[in-house]
């Protein structure tokens, strides 16, 4: 509810808003919104830049962007009621300000659905201040729902961001986006590390391919099958299955695909979700972690990939006697019943965050 040189707010977190100040500037430097209600985002625009609007403030937004026709705006007197008002949601400097410093010009604008905008505008003896009203009366509907949207969107924007921020660089599954025709138009990173390995699907400047080449033309046939599917009333988007060959281990994986249409897109997108081996090194650090020696980090982590007891063995330069007790000592310090309760635990512990 407070507008200075561009920001909002829920009781004392900003975010800035470029409209108001861009359309505002040439009456005022420093102006105080409290859009719809008491219980409204704050919109301000002195307040340094950096902070969130939370989801519940973003709700609150669009919310007001609908209160039906505009009133007449109508002058409200400094220092009383709804300056009071206005008051209690600043910061206690500018509300000292806003209720004892001359200078400002505090109006009311009503909307049909019974809301009101209180506006304050700190006047500094500009060309247009004898008309300042007039001005707020002509362009406050408009520029009101211009600065709530871009408010609305910066809050979206922002959760976008987080989201792609954490598919990005925090998970461990590989993420790929797929245009109808199965042309790669994006992935995360844990994506291209699979994509440059080619173990299952390789790239080519946006054309993927199937380590088992068979494979190709039926990955290919799905995505165009889940690129035309609709969503259903009440099973919502509709996500497809499909197993592809790891050319390395040859276990064979599966590929979620799904369809996703964005709104004012023409085409639907389909993303494609494929479980990624964790690293073993980030295994054996989980494991140390988890207060096994180095030497038993190293043995849950081949265990963990699914080796015989012999291969295992072999690999970790240990007799398979030997291995056998390092085996027991991990079961045992880990409290698990089994082996396969071991690898999963392990498993899910890597698959929540990329390694750093």
């Amino acid at each position: 509810m407070v507008v200075l040189n561009g920001a909002v707010a829920q009781t004392g977190s900003l975010v800035y808003s470029k409209a108001l100040q861009r359309q505002i500037s040439s009456l005022t430097q420093v102006a105080l919104v409290q859009p719809g209600h008491r219980r409204a985002p704050v919109l301000t625009s002195a307040e340094p830049l950096g902070g969130a609007c939370p989801d519940s403030a973003g709700a609150a937004l669009r919310r007001l962007l609908h209160p039906g026709a505009a009133g007449q705006l109508q002058r409200r007197q400094p220092g009383g009621r709804a300056a009071h008002m206005l008051a209690t949601r600043l910061p206690q400097a500018l509300a000292d300000q806003l209720l004892t410093a001359p200078g400002w010009a505090l109006f009311s604008h009503g909307f049909e659905d019974g809301s009101e905008d209180l506006i304050a505008l700190h006047l500094d003896g500009g060309p247009h201040d004898g008309h300042c009203g007039d001005i707020l009366q002509a362009i406050w509907p408009v520029l009101r729902e211009d600065t709530l949207r871009a408010l609305a969107g910066e809050t979206q924007a922002a959760v976008t961001s987080a989201l792609l921020w954490t598919i990005s660089k925090k998970t461990d599954a590989a993420v790929l986006v797929l245009d109808g025709a199965g042309q790669l138009l994006h992935c995360n990173e844990s994506g291209r590390d699979m994509l440059d390995a080619g173990d299952l699907l390789s790239d080519s400047g946006g054309r993927l391919s199937c380590a088992r080449p068979g494979e190709t033309a039926g990955f290919y046939a799905a995505v165009a099958e889940c690129a035309r599917s609709r969503r259903g009333p009440a099973t919502g988007p509709r996500e497809l299955i499909l197993f592809l060959e790891d050319r390395h281990s040859g276990m064979r994986l599966p590929v979620s695909l799904t369809r996703y249409r964005c709104g004012g897109a023409d085409q639907p997108l389909v993303v494609a979700i494929l479980p990624r081996q964790p690293d073993r090194r980030r295994i054996e650090m989980l494991a140390q972690k988890m207060g096994l020696s180095p030497c038993e980090a190293r043995v849950a982590a081949l265990i963990q990939l699914g080796l015989t007891n012999r291969e295992a063995a072999h690999i970790a330069g240990l007799k398979e006697q030997t291995f056998n007790t390092y085996a027991k000592r991990v079961l045992a310090k880990m409290q698990v019943g089994g082996r396969a309760e071991m690898a999963q635990r392990l498993t899910w512990q890597a698959s929540l965050g990329r390694a750093s």
